[in-house]
């Protein structure tokens, strides 16, 4: 009997701990449905010899978010004498023409976007009920930004997203690394990210002043990896951290040896700035780890230490995560021990 017992509540944790790992909640009854406005259209779609009377319309629609839209392209305010002139050559340059028609071949409607965005933020909604859901918008900005927040403003450069062949990231000099996530299925995940980045940014606040280090910053970006994979579940860990299927696997397999790496060089504590973003900036690769490595690896320890310290606290919620900026202390609530995968 005592055995028996004891197999049914291993089954029952086995049960619990599947359900945790896979960010299983019920958003059926959230009332949410997000809808785009596409400010691309509008603007290529005008009549150049309407710009000027259209301005009214443009800013009363789009409000805000178009200031930040004439600041991106870089072509000043609306009450500027001069604006009309300089928005009709944004709209009628040949590039820029040509850009906005492969847009709307790679996009040639948003509903699977609004789909993703909507199931997205009803995770968001289901975890963090009192926050705002922002407004929603697509642009093409001559290749100048992917993303664009702002208090309620969520917006999406479509020309960084039009696939890893397209021929114009190679002309402006984007490099191989950063072309690898400039593809449509990089959307939802880069707009969370991005959102999540800008509600819950790393600070030094909690119960004791926290230094700006490689530990704390590694923790605080795996943070919101783990938040981001709770917000779009049924992405893949990969695709969230922008890696192919030969980085993960290099980040799986040798997770002990960077861990074991950044312990034995004393490289946890440094707060030199420069050592810092080496870990979680965007690059190539990681330095300080084989040319093999993905960039921001380390970031993938931040992420597995997260989901381990969630994992042996089950009694924790979202919102205890991101409130808790002690990040020695989710490390050692952790219990974090890699082991070898290549044993």
């Amino acid at each position: 009997m005592i055995r028996k017992t004891s197999l049914l509540s291993l089954l029952l944790l086995l049960l619990l701990s599947c359900n945790r790992s896979n960010f299983k909640v019920d958003i059926d009854n959230i009332d949410l449905e997000i809808k785009i406005k596409r400010l691309e259209k509008e603007l290529f779609e005008l009549s150049v010899d309407s710009i000027a009377s259209s301005l009214p319309y443009l800013e009363n629609k789009y409000g805000h978010f178009y200031e930040l839209f004439n600041y991106v392209i870089n072509i000043g305010e609306t009450r500027s004498l001069y604006y009309p002139q300089y928005l009709k050559s944004f709209i009628t340059d040949r590039t820029n023409r040509e850009v906005y028609l492969a847009t709307n071949r790679e996009f040639p409607d948003i509903d699977v976007l609004e789909k993703a965005l909507t199931e997205a933020f009803k995770h968001y909604k289901h975890y963090f009920s009192e926050k705002t859901i922002p407004d929603i918008y697509t642009f093409i900005s001559g290749f100048n930004a992917s993303i664009i927040i702002d208090t309620n403003i969520l917006a999406i450069g479509l020309d960084r997203y039009l696939g890893t062949e397209c021929e114009y990231y190679d002309h402006l000099g984007f490099y191989e690394y950063q072309q690898a996530n400039m593809h449509k299925e990089k959307i939802v995940t880069d707009c969370m990210f991005a959102w999540v980045s800008s509600e819950w940014y790393f600070n030094m606040q909690g119960s004791r002043e926290l230094a700006n280090n490689v530990l704390n910053n590694i923790i605080h970006e795996g943070k919101l990896v783990y938040l981001v994979k709770s917000l779009v579940p049924r992405e893949d860990i990969s695709l969230i951290m922008g890696y192919s299927e030969d980085q993960m696997k290099f980040c799986r397999r040798n997770e002990k040896q960077m861990w074991t790496y950044l312990i034995e060089h004393k490289l946890l504590f440094s707060s030199d700035r420069m050592t810092v973003n080496k870990f979680i900036g965007e690059a190539p690769f990681t330095s300080y780890f084989p040319g093999e490595s993905p960039g921001r690896a380390a970031v993938w320890i931040g992420y597995r230490i997260v989901e381990q310290y969630m994992r042996k606290n089950p009694g924790l919620t979202l919102s205890d995560l991101v409130e808790n900026n002690d990040y020695q202390l989710i490390l050692e609530g952790s219990g974090y021990n890699p082991r070898d995968r290549n044993k």
